[in-house]
């Protein structure tokens, strides 16, 4: 549950939702095209492609949010969080990784909703992003939902 003192970000994605995802709440989903049209008229603060779909953040609720002096999270790619050090300098980074290959395997298996080819690339594409994880201020092994969550809102400052 996130802390009601915390605003999070809804990526735009082209991905097709998951079961029990909503447009709007998990992701905004649209088509190429549509988020083509978003990088074109400047409306990302970021996007990436990532396992042959498309993410990005929308620029207007984060500028918004920095306005009001709010905090807000974003869940986002290693190439997202890259563009956005290089754009924000008032940004905690924090990497969060799964304990090992096999759990992230079995997590990944556990939403029924990737094919084994979709579970490989997320896999691989997880080892290609720890290379990264030296980037970011703070790396929180996500073994436990709740010890995680207790560590981030400690580096929030939340708890």
């Amino acid at each position: 549950m996130l802390n009601p003192g915390v605003k999070r970000s809804v990526s735009f994605t082209t991905r097709e939702p998951r079961e029990g995802e909503q447009n709007g709440i998990d992701y905004h989903f649209v088509e190429k095209s549509t988020f083509e049209s978003l990088i074109k008229e400047d409306k990302l603060l970021e996007y990436a492609e990532y396992c042959g779909s498309f993410y990005g953040t929308p620029l207007e609720p984060v500028k918004e949010a920095i306005h009001n002096g709010e905090l807000f999270i974003l869940a986002i790619d290693v190439i997202g969080a890259l563009q956005i050090m290089g754009k924000i300098k008032e940004t905690t980074t924090i990497f969060i990784m799964a304990p090992d290959d096999e759990i992230l395997r079995q997590r990944l298996e556990k939403r029924v909703t990737n094919s084994e080819m979709d579970i490989r690339k997320r896999l691989e594409q997880a080892k290609n992003e720890l290379t990264y994880s030296n980037r970011y201020d703070y790396c929180i092994v996500n073994d436990k939902l709740e010890v995680t969550i207790r560590k981030i809102e400690k580096i929030l400052g939340l708890s």
